[in-house]
């Protein structure tokens, strides 16, 4: 189970939307080929209009892979904002720099090294959106470490909290992913239960949690 809604209805979803860079979709098709755990098309539709809503110029990732969602990103800011993101895997980022500088983006994406939780404290700037995508137990921390570094106003995507529908019914939770699952849920309770946030948790994808910093 990939997705917490019907086949069907991802298909139909799916099927609505445009396909508006052909290198980019090329890249989509090898990355699902090769089972690469990146963004769902539907969730990227939802990036790309928040992206064009608050008219996002500066944005980190943490949890790049092999670099997709952040070119992805790069590309619906017209390629003229920037991107930090950051991954723990040394093989992805290794893959995730070459194809940043397949699409030419070496100016517009910063791909660093590391465990976020430490890097995090070591990033400069401030941003205007903040996409988490990694190791799920660690999604309250990135949060805040993020949220240091956010404008007002600005806006933290969490994607998969709903992590197979597991968060939200025990009868599928399995045994080795309980640890996670309590710490989503205590997660997904901290961010839409928080003054000073407003969260939505949207049934997209695997679930994605849109939070406004007020």
């Amino acid at each position: 189970m990939e997705n917490i809604n019907m086949e069907y209805i991802d298909d139909y979803i799916k099927s609505l939307i445009k396909n508006e860079d052909d290198k980019l979709e090329q890249f989509r098709k090898e990355c699902e080929k090769r089972k690469l755990p990146i963004i769902h098309k539907e969730v990227g539709q939802f990036i790309k209009l928040i992206i064009k809503q608050i008219n996002a110029k500066s944005i980190i990732e943490i949890g790049t892979n092999v670099g997709y969602s952040s070119i992805f990103m790069s590309h619906e800011m017209n390629n003229e904002g920037k991107v930090v993101t950051l991954e723990r895997s040394e093989k992805f980022y290794n893959e995730a720099i070459e194809n940043v500088k397949k699409f030419n983006l070496e100016n517009n994406i910063k791909v660093h090294y590391g465990d976020a939780v430490d890097l995090l404290d070591t990033i400069d700037g401030t941003f205007d959106l903040a996409f988490i995508d990694a190791a799920k137990s660690y999604y309250g921390t990135f949060f805040d470490k993020c949220c240091k570094k956010m404008k007002s106003g600005a806006i933290v995507l969490s994607d998969n909290v709903l992590y197979q529908g597991m968060i939200a019914n025990d009868d599928l939770v399995v045994r080795r992913k309980k640890t996670l699952v309590r710490n989503l849920r205590d997660y997904l309770k901290y961010i839409s239960q928080d003054n000073r946030y407003i969260t939505s948790v949207l049934p997209l994808g695997d679930g994605l949690a849109v939070t406004l910093i007020k």
